[in-house]
């Protein structure tokens, strides 16, 4: 494994001011959550494995803060650079060049307060399917703390979109996407727990939500001062974790928790104005930061994926 994040991914430990406002509080659920169908029923032998040819581009960002002042002419900037990063070259010690990336994941605190009117600029500047607005790239998003400061309806507005639950996953290739809202409560790891049963161990895993596991403004708040990251460990113990991606710190960085990578993928509001370019193969997984306020490449992640044992 080789990380060199220390030269830019270090350059960013911003803290956030949205960080000491709000994610305090009981544990989210009630009439709102809705988890998709349980995958319980599916039968063991019928495990999901590996196909190989696995060849996945996506993106991340965080913290977008619709209806913040002034926010709207930072996504003026940052939207045409999403756009534009498919076939720039990869910094060094990475080759090639960026391919067309599958979707933009977007590590929550979509608001500033909830409220529909900040919630309306935000659809028409990332839209859903990467037709209908300004980015041209499908769009999966999580909700953060600030998302929750006005009750339920930026919640419900994401759980609408993505199949009706505030938990939600997907896969390209191999790769397995889970979304876990603002953090994974109790219905979120009812929810991981069911809808990894059928995957085989070593099937490449992608979780994202906003609150901290580790580090600045990890604690104080529902997520961190409860059990859940404890069960949230137990539950990916045996599992093969590509990566974390959360927000709500307004960093860049990299850490390992549980011996997991965990990335902070860098925030629209008060910076570091970076986005994660997020590569996964068969053989190797790279995060690389790029810095849309300068128009350049900051700190590189790269390490090996485990080997592909091809079923007979």
């Amino acid at each position: 494994m080789r990380s060199h994040l220390a030269c830019a991914l270090g350059l960013g430990l911003a803290l956030a001011s949205c960080g000491r406002c709000g994610g305090g509080g009981a544990a989210p659920g009630g009439a709102a959550a809705q988890a998709t169908p349980s995958a319980s029923a599916t039968p063991k032998l019928a495990l999901k494995r590996r196909k190989g040819r696995t060849d996945v581009t996506f993106l991340v960002v965080s913290d977008t803060h619709f209806g913040f002042g002034g926010i709207p002419a930072a996504h003026e900037v940052l939207v045409p650079k999403l756009n534009g990063i498919a076939g720039r070259e990869y910094p060094k010690p990475l080759a090639g060049v960026v391919v067309p990336p599958r979707g933009l994941l977007v590590t929550g605190d979509l608001t500033e307060w909830g409220k529909p009117e900040e919630w309306e600029p935000f659809a028409a500047t990332y839209g859903l399917t990467g037709k209908e607005s300004k980015l041209h790239l499908p769009v999966f998003e999580v909700v953060g703390n600030h998302d929750k400061v006005s009750a339920h309806f930026i919640e419900e507005q994401v759980a609408s979109r993505h199949g009706g639950g505030r938990f939600y996953s997907w896969d390209w290739d191999d790769v397995h996407f889970v979304a876990l809202a603002e953090a994974p409560d109790d219905e979120g790891l009812a929810f991981l727990a069911r809808d990894l049963e059928p995957l085989a161990p070593d099937i490449p895993l992608v979780l994202y939500f906003h609150l901290a596991l580790a580090g600045p403004w990890s604690t104080g708040n529902w997520f961190g001062d409860g059990t859940f990251k404890d069960r949230l460990a137990k539950l990916l113990e045996a599992r093969s974790v590509a990566a974390i991606f959360h927000g709500h710190h307004h960093a860049t960085d990299h850490y390992t928790w549980h011996g997991f990578d965990v990335f902070k993928p860098g925030a629209v509001k008060d910076g570091p104005h970076t986005f994660a370019v997020v590569h996964v193969t068969d053989e190797r997984m790279s995060v690389a930061s790029f810095d849309w306020d300068h128009d350049s490449w900051g700190g590189v992640f790269d390490k090996s994926m485990p080997l592909l044992r091809r079923s007979r």
